[in-house]
């Protein structure tokens, strides 16, 4: 984080716009950006979204690398930054253009008028880099390495940001939308910010409204949860997948993408959160693991009873999560009850050691989860058809599901048809929906 400035500052400035933005184009030395300039972490209100754009920025390599390319490289250039301003009271002042002997003011276009200024800073605002957030963690390590380099400029281009729920929300979207067209932006950089992808901002409801998510959510950036971690369900990317596999529209490849990139109305935002909201109540009235850890506190550290080296609850690591998420998303496509398919699976065996998951999901020697597309989709299939007994819905007899299971696992395939049914499937049986 930059440290807090208070003395004034003044920059050449053009005034323009651009869409609904007034914006100012200007020049700052890199020592000012260095210690004026800090990350996007203050168009979140949650904590730990902010925490996870800073430790984004700060694990990155890319930051380094622009490190290194300001110290080595003499031929240096970079694109603008777009820097939103907060606080304090920035102000413009106009600059008359004379005339020359070429040409005289009354010649220029007319949207010259006004144009050109100083844009002054009074020391008391906040600058946040909305577009080049690496790219001022880089500079802020060259001019600490080589202070010299603090008297070259960079190009920037400054916006206002209000500090209301609305405002919050415009600048979240300009900094997805920059990032989203400029380079590939990360799925971390996707929930903290992006206003548009209804998946997102149905996540950040979760984690700032809900009251499960609120304290038993890890909000760090990657997908997977260590063993050794005794507070927390699950992480923020995990739950953002599980809501895209709630959501997703079934169509044609890329469509649901497309779909992702333009803002709901808030009335579909509303309910889809109401229905969000209702299926993790479903989920945790369920699950005796989920019902107890939200009856808990976090320093209770009850997540350590469903999640360790030896194995435990499979809701308890992402992939599990994932694929039981993706068979409930099945079965309520083909017609079954959503809350009577939550409460039979809350019936169900669901401990890593237990048949069918050994071996097909948990590796007991490695004692690690197994990933592999094929026997995630098996386990999908076993859970599908172990509580309809529905052979339509996985596109093949028991006789067949049976023997790729055994394939997987390593087991003769005879005997794998042969034994009874799955133990972990035996409580519980859907009835058939009407048609």
């Amino acid at each position: 984080m930059s440290a807090m400035v208070t003395t004034a500052l003044s920059v050449p400035a053009l005034r323009a716009h651009m869409g609904d933005w007034i914006y100012y184009a200007t020049f700052m030395k890199m020592a000012d950006i260095a210690v004026r300039v800090s990350l996007a972490d203050d168009i979140h209100e949650h904590k730990g979204l902010r925490d996870m754009i800073q430790r984004s920025v700060d694990k990155s390599k890319h930051a380094e690398s622009i490190k290194e390319y300001l110290l080595s490289q003499e031929q240096r250039l970079f694109n603008a930054l777009v820097i939103g301003v907060i606080g304090g009271a920035p102000d413009f002042y106009e600059l008359k253009i004379g005339g020359s002997p070429r040409i005289q003011p009354q010649q220029l276009p007319a949207y010259m008028e006004g144009a050109l200024g100083v844009l002054e800073f009074t020391g008391g605002e906040k600058m946040f880099a909305i577009d080049g957030q690496h790219r001022v963690v880089g500079i802020r390590r060259a001019v600490s390495e080589r202070p010299a380099l603090g008297d070259e400029e960079v190009i920037a281009l400054f916006v206002g940001h209000k500090n209301t729920a609305a405002g919050l929300e415009r600048s979240r979207r300009l900094f997805s939308t920059l990032n989203r067209y400029a380079k590939p932006v990360s799925k971390s950089e996707i929930i903290s910010l992006d206003e548009d992808d209804i998946v997102a901002i149905l996540t950040r409801r979760l984690v700032e409204k809900n009251a499960f998510f609120s304290k038993f959510l890890l909000v760090k950036k990657g997908k997977n949860i260590g063993v050794s971690d005794k507070t927390f369900f699950t992480t923020i990317e995990t739950l953002y997948d599980t809501i895209d596999i709630l959501l997703r529209r079934e169509n044609k490849k890329g469509e649901w993408a497309r779909f992702k990139k333009f803002r709901p109305s808030d009335s579909k935002l509303d309910a889809e959160y109401e229905q969000l909201h209702a299926f993790w109540h479903h989920m945790i009235a369920s699950f005796d693991s989920l019902s107890r850890l939200a009856e808990s506190e976090p320093s209770e550290k009850l997540a350590s009873e469903y999640r360790s080296r030896a194995g435990g609850h499979l809701l308890f690591r992402p992939v599990g999560l994932l694929f039981v998420v993706a068979s409930i998303r099945r079965l309520v496509d083909a017609g079954y009850d959503r809350d009577s398919v939550i409460a039979a699976m809350g019936n169900l065996d669901f401990e890593l050691e237990a048949r069918p998951w050994e071996r097909l999901i948990w590796d007991p020697i490695s004692r690690r989860m197994i990933v592999s597309g094929d026997n995630r989709k098996v386990a999908e299939d076993i859970l599908v058809y172990g509580l309809t007994g529905n052979a339509e819905l996985i596109g093949r007899t028991e006789k067949a599901l049976r023997r790729e299971w055994a394939g997987l696992i390593g087991q003769t395939s005879s005997r794998a048809v042969s034994l009874p049914d799955w133990p972990t499937l035996s409580r519980a049986r859907l009835r058939r929906p009407r048609r």
